[in-house]
């Protein structure tokens, strides 16, 4: 199943509502952990200098851009799904989504 074949689903305002919880959840924790990281690097370069500045001060950054990375392709896997997925489902509730549900079809996608 292609990102083409998936139904339209502009009127499923449950689909909306997940699709927007699963985004401001995101974004938020994204941007968290980034200032964080930018109060931490700054308490570091007043404590010790910009000069005394070790590898784990560095490395937090390379852990910052992989967190940039996979931020921005669970927004784009969300995005493409329209919000649909069962992550958040129980195994009964799996077990009840009836196979013309168009969650049912989006399991190709999200595996």
């Amino acid at each position: 199943m292609s990102a083409d074949d998936l139904p339209d689903l502009a009127g499923d305002p449950m689909a909306a509502a997940g699709a927007r919880s699963f985004t401001i959840q995101l974004w938020t924790q994204y941007a968290v952990g980034v200032l964080v990281t930018i109060l931490r690097t700054y308490a570091r370069v007043k404590a010790v200098g910009i000069i005394n500045i070790h590898g784990d001060d560095v490395l937090i950054w390379v852990a910052v851009l992989f967190y940039s990375a996979r931020t921005v392709l669970g927004h784009s896997v969300g995005d493409i799904a329209h919000g649909l997925g069962n992550n958040n489902m129980t195994d009964a509730e799996r077990l009840a989504v009836p196979p013309g549900d168009p969650e049912y079809q989006m399991k190709g996608v999200l595996y």
